[in-house]
């Protein structure tokens, strides 16, 4: 069995190969009705606020099931929000091949996904990022879109100042070569920005309900809300989206900023497309007018990322082989 703490992942992994890996998991995703893969949906186990998530994925190659606990509170203690681990088996025979650090693995794994919808759906020519939310998941998604385009400066918001300043110093830190400034709130942000991605734990949207803050042919990027309760966008946003994607089907009936909208009528579901339409038609999006892009994750993504990241492990030595 192979081990693959956080240190192995981050340093063998790629921002292209990761993104790739994402792409052909959506294309997964879209053929699981077809026997390609078996998605059940996540299983989620409560005792007080606290959460234990698990969620399979199997292939005809491979098998996955991560599993998350989620401790609301941790944050305040200075612990982390979400421990996990991600489990691979052998499709064939049931093998035991690999552990992972979910942490780790879910963090690359859903900056993947932000960065393959950057990639398909923003503008050549944008130069300003802007990040609302700046934790973990914020941070990466930072990195891999600016892995997908050459952007010239990245703002950051935060509700908690303290976090936005400190991810900012992160990022100053780690791309040398691109300015990094703090907002003072949502719009500032909004309206700075050619590419706009929201990785927070919002329930009530956190932009004001006017739809210049999303005019201009931007490219909108919604992480944080995966359960109906949730929401980060408001209903401005649905009057200037041409085109709305979805990273799987199951987004029109688990996140907040789809399932409002749609039952007021705010948008037709005509205009919502899974985005792997686009990697199966190997186009991009075109560039008139602002898109949104919403994700709720689904656990092909773990196990597209987990085969990915076994085989970079392996190939360049970062991990631990031991015996059961």
């Amino acid at each position: 069995m192979f081990l693959m703490n956080s240190r192995h992942m981050l340093s063998c992994f790629s921002f292209t190969g990761m993104m790739d890996a994402a792409e052909e998991a959506m294309k997964a995703a879209a053929h699981a009705m077809d026997g390609d893969v078996t998605v059940p949906l996540r299983t989620a186990v409560s005792r007080k606020k606290n959460s234990l998530l698990l969620m399979p994925c199997l292939a005809d190659d491979l098998w996955g099931l991560k599993a998350l606990a989620i401790f609301p509170d941790n944050p305040a203690l200075s612990r982390p929000f979400l421990n996990g681990l991600v489990l691979l088996f052998d499709g064939t025979d049931g093998t035991p091949l690999a552990l992972f650090d979910g942490r780790t693995l879910t963090a690359l794994r859903t900056g993947s996904v932000g960065g393959a919808a950057v990639r398909a759906l923003a503008r050549k020519d944008v130069r300003s990022l802007g990040l609302a939310g700046a934790g973990v998941q914020g941070y990466w998604q930072v990195r891999f879109a600016c892995g997908a385009r050459s952007f010239s400066e990245v703002r950051i918001f935060d509700a908690v100042p303290e976090n936005a300043e400190r991810t900012a110093e992160r990022l100053a830190k780690d791309l040398p070569d691109i300015a990094v400034f703090l907002c003072r709130d949502a719009s500032e942000l909004a309206l700075s920005s050619d590419v706009i991605i929201t990785a927070t734990t919002a329930k009530q949207p956190i932009f004001p309900d006017d739809r210049r803050l999303f005019s201009g042919g931007k490219c909108i990027i919604g992480i944080g809300s995966y359960t109906p309760e949730t929401r980060e966008y408001p209903d401005a946003l649905f009057a200037e989206a041409r085109q709305v994607y979805v990273d799987t089907e199951h987004a029109l009936s688990e996140t907040g900023d789809l399932i409002g909208p749609l039952s007021r009528g705010l948008i037709s579901r005509e205009i919502i497309r899974p985005l792997s339409d686009l990697f199966f038609e190997e186009q991009r999006a075109d560039s008139g007018g602002t898109v949104f892009f919403k994700s709720v994750g689904l656990s092909v993504f773990d196990l597209y990322a987990a085969k990915t990241l076994l085989e970079k492990g392996k190939m360049t030595g970062n991990g631990i082989e031991f015996d059961l």
